[in-house]
């Protein structure tokens, strides 16, 4: 699955390669590493608002959520959404024909067991400055409070043969898209036919990846600093062909 990334972007990256609007006050919302579990606040761009950034919270609550008791535990469910069974899900077919939304990223990090030992890597874009990853969006309003919280889900697919063999448990990836790709993913007029014909693994040559510190694993510890994201090598990792 995919719940851990790295954002550091630049508005003025944005505006450039997406053709949209994106506020500078975006240079301070950039994380060398973050989790899905923290709900971050990230900025997207959604169907119906496609020239400008907008800041949505990581894990999606769909509308009809009854409480805020739910709304938590849904969103804590709902950081990633299967693209084998998005167009069928209770909580998400609504948003994948209605809502679909991209997120740019400068990379994300994926754990490889071996021996019953986790190793963290590091996967950063190879042929391009960032990645921009298909995602849902929905809309959910507090009854209570009256507080209205755009949140999203990042797609996953099938892993590729490189995201296999890091991701070797699960064999999961987050959805990538090409610049044709996004732009057809946030058309209005875009079937549903052609939706799913964009939800296959990326290329194996898009991806860059190297073994990083176990630091990022710590549960109790700050890892959003500069280096996180540094080539730590395992000496017993070298001898296999992987």
């Amino acid at each position: 699955m995919c719940y851990n990334i790295k954002n550091k972007l630049k508005a003025a990256a944005l505006r450039e390669k997406y053709k949209a609007m994106a506020d500078e006050a975006l240079d301070k919302i950039n994380y060398y590493h973050v989790s899905g579990f923290d709900h971050p606040q990230l900025p997207v761009l959604a169907q119906g608002h496609k020239n400008e950034f907008q800041l949505y919270y990581w894990g999606l609550i769909p509308s009809w959520c009854p409480d805020e008791a739910k709304a938590r535990e849904l969103s804590n469910v709902a950081l990633n959404a299967k693209s084998e069974t998005i167009f069928e899900k209770p909580m998400f077919r609504d948003a994948i024909i209605r809502k679909r939304c991209i997120l740019p990223v400068t990379g994300f990090y994926e754990w490889r067991e071996e021996n019953k030992i986790k190793y963290p890597y590091f996967i950063y874009p190879k042929t391009d400055e960032l990645f921009t990853m298909g995602c849902i969006s929905d809309t959910w309003a507090d009854r209570q409070t009256g507080e209205v919280l755009n949140t999203f889900s990042i797609v996953t697919t099938e892993a590729n043969s490189v995201m296999a063999l890091i991701h070797n448990k699960k064999k999961r990836m987050p959805l990538l898209l090409d610049d044709a790709g996004w732009e057809k993913w946030l058309d209005n007029s875009a079937l549903n036919d052609e939706i799913k014909s964009l939800m296959t693994p990326a290329p194996d040559e898009w991806l860059g990846y190297h073994t990083i510190s176990k630091t990022i694993s710590r549960k109790n510890m700050d890892t959003n600093y500069a280096g996180i994201e540094d080539e730590v090598k395992y000496p017993e990792l070298e001898n296999r062909l992987f």
